[in-house]
């Protein structure tokens, strides 16, 4: 369903929702000053309610994300999730890309939109074998103080 058009649908469902609570209580509690404010309270609590249940949660910090071979998130509140899904559309081929080539044992850095640059690298065990990747966005990295020369 498009963007618009689900917001329409939403819209309509919360309408509606609004005007069955409403009546309802007013119905149960008669037309009258006492009635029509505990409907009002209980459709405040009932949209409070809805609105931090299904809500947005908190923004999960993606400056270093640790993956899987599998390319998907191995730890935080997004795991299991596909790394590239964490981006926006037109940065998720070339950062797909690079974490590739981390699991393949490359360590690459790669610039899929303007101002962005991401740093991949593989995560090896003791004995060498390629476990994890980690994709870090360079503005989590210090800055390397200049070499004189």
């Amino acid at each position: 369903m498009a963007a618009p058009a689900h917001r329409v649908a939403s819209f309509v469902l919360l309408a509606g929702g609004v005007f069955l609570v409403f009546a309802g209580l007013t119905a149960a509690l008669g037309v009258s000053t006492s009635g029509v404010i505990a409907s009002a309270a209980a459709i405040a609590a009932l949209l409070y309610a809805g609105g931090v249940w299904l809500g947005p949660s908190a923004r999960a910090d993606l400056s270093v994300v640790l993956f899987t071979p599998q390319l998907t998130v191995a730890a935080g509140p997004l795991v299991g999730r596909a790394v590239a899904e964490l981006y926006p559309l037109p940065m998720r081929e070339e950062i797909d890309a690079c974490c590739r080539a981390a699991i393949a044992g490359q360590a690459r850095r790669c610039s899929p939109a303007t101002g962005r640059t991401f740093e991949a690298a593989p995560v090896r065990s003791a004995d060498g074998a390629i476990v994890f990747g980690v994709l870090i966005d360079e503005t989590a990295m210090p800055q390397q103080p200049a070499v004189a020369g």
